[in-house]
């Protein structure tokens, strides 16, 4: 804790300090001199960016070499080059990488997916929600089941952690790229020797809002190494895309080009925590890879086994019931339903789990079913994509100038493989109205598809005709039959080669999640081409 007076001394500071980091797009850093950082005091160094932007040159990048494969592979070298990275602002505004005329480059509007570069960002770590850099002691278990830290005022063991905001405005983070294959001349002139090439644009719209990044020393017997601890928090949505722009297109090597400003795989209201280590026990470490100089391994240590160690299995997992077959999924259902809104919690899971345990989810669209969980409407669900939606979800979209496309979808298959259920079940069947399955092995259905433009589920059934809610593809006049091979022949089901279809400009398959993402154990091992 603070005292008044060092409050006082420690806001004289930070003052100082966020004086002295002038706004990255008008000014050069000024330096800090020995009297102003003698004066900081408190648990950490607060840093604060305001009216922020970080460009880097459209033809400037990063690169990974490849390297000619020896041996009887047939694999060619394959270089890989990211230009001009930038975090900007997502509000109107904004620029591609051509940097016509003289300016940052053709304007476009930063507020969408079709616009790379985007204005200052306001208030991308204001004064009273910065990143915090700073030296801690929390209260941990150590890799033996002990607890670290259990007396505040004489800790035994210190990490250092960088925090990002608790909370962020959205901003564009974007880069365009190449993927060079046979490279045939070094990379000291990339004009010269070139290879085919693939340009494409990666970019990402959101924040990365209560990440941490924290350094510390594991606590394996025999493995007491430098550790490290990334807890990546990603909310927006993300894009990308091949397609260049009639009109400015380029295959030279370094040339920046502007996209088509739609073309490409979206992913719609993306929120994703993956937390890759956990303090003291679990962490990501680094090492050499014995007779392979230059490469090296990742590797994150599997978590100590549970009969030796039932304090770090409990942490680490956080069961709500004994340690038992079903466990794991009577856990990870609890955290489901703790946040689904309307549902009713049987067991209380602890805090621990949201921070050991992540999830992915693409869109907005959390289907609960079962114990639990709110009320069945027997009507149908709004909530569900349109097959041309474009404000949610997944989706594929053609480019501005390209002919609109035949999409074609099998209906959704639940999948049970817990012991003593069927592998597969239909979603709906024979309660699903006038929707007829297509197809399946003995008794049990295998893959469906269905021609109606609608499926209401009139009769009341609890899956609507879908898993999880109701179903309408609402295609209209884009809903059509064409004479092309059916893919339901290459399962072993027979049918005719009308294939029902949607002619449309997007396909959008829907949302999907995985909820209670656990790391116990990953290993990357980096080799040169022949090993």
């Amino acid at each position: 804790m603070l005292t008044k007076h060092k409050k006082k001394r420690f806001s004289r500071v930070l003052a100082t300090l966020l004086a002295a980091m002038p706004l990255l797009a008008q000014a050069a850093m000024e330096s800090l001199d020995e009297e102003s950082l003698s004066q900081v005091t408190g648990t950490g160094l607060a840093i604060g960016f305001e009216d922020f932007r970080w460009l880097v040159k459209p033809t400037s990048y990063f690169e990974q070499v490849g390297s000619d494969p020896v041996g009887d592979t047939t694999l060619q070298r394959g270089d890989l080059r990211w230009y001009g990275v930038n975090i900007s602002g997502a509000g109107p505004g904004g620029f591609h990488w051509d940097e016509s005329g003289g300016n940052f480059g053709t304007p476009c509007d930063a507020s969408s997916l079709g616009c790379p570069r985007g204005g200052l960002i306001a208030d991308f770590a204001p004064h009273d929600n910065p990143y915090l850099l700073r030296a801690f002691s929390p209260r941990g278990v150590s890799y033996e089941g002990t607890i670290i830290n259990s007396d505040p005022d004489n800790p035994d063991k210190t990490i250092y952690e960088y925090l990002a905001p608790s909370a962020q405005p959205d901003y564009t983070f974007s880069f365009w790229g190449e993927l060079e294959v046979g490279r045939s001349g070094n990379n000291n002139n990339l004009a010269v020797g070139t290879g085919d090439l693939l340009k494409t644009q990666t970019i990402i719209r959101g924040n990365a809002a209560n990440s941490a990044f924290r350094l510390f020393q594991f606590t394996q017997p025999g493995n007491e190494t430098f550790a490290i601890l990334y807890h990546s928090h990603l909310k927006g949505d993300f894009r990308f895309s091949a397609a260049q722009q009639t009109g400015s297109a380029s295959d030279d090597v370094g040339e920046p080009v502007r996209f088509d400003a739609q073309e490409g795989l979206h992913f719609k209201n993306v929120d994703a925590y993956v937390p890759l280590g956990q303090l003291y026990y679990q962490a990501l470490t680094l090492n050499t890879v014995p007779s392979q100089d230059g490469n090296f391994i990742l590797e994150i240590p599997r978590i100590p086994d549970v009969p030796t160690h039932t304090a770090v299995h409990d942490h680490f997992y956080s069961l709500v019931v004994p340690d038992s077959t079903d466990a794991g999924y009577i856990t990870a259902r609890a955290a489901l339903l703790t946040q689904t809104p309307g549902a009713t919690p049987t067991h209380t899971v602890d805090d621990a789990y949201f921070v050991t345990h992540g999830h992915s989810r693409w869109g907005d669209w959390y289907p609960c079913r079962g114990l639990g969980c709110p009320a069945i409407s027997t009507t149908p669900s709004p909530s569900r994509n349109a097959y041309n939606d474009t404000s949610d979800g997944i989706f594929f979209r053609k480019c501005e100038s390209c002919d609109d496309f035949d999409a074609f979808a099998y209906m959704i298959t639940a999948v049970d493989i817990r012991t003593g259920t069927n592998e597969y079940s239909c979603p709906g069947g024979n309660n699903c109205g006038n929707y007829t399955p297509r197809g399946g092995i003995g008794s049990v259905a295998d893959r469906y598809y269905r021609q109606a433009v609608n499926c209401n589920a009139s009769n009341g059934s609890d899956y609507q005709c879908g898993y999880g809610g109701s179903y309408s593809i609402d295609s209209g006049p884009d809903y059509t039959t064409v004479n092309k091979v059916n893919p339901s022949t290459f399962f072993g089901v027979s049918g005719g080669s009308n294939l029902p279809v949607i002619r449309t400009d997007v396909a959008n398959i829907g949302d999907a999640r995985i909820e209670g993402l656990q790391v116990n154990y990953l290993k990357f091992t980096s080799y040169g081409a022949g090993n």
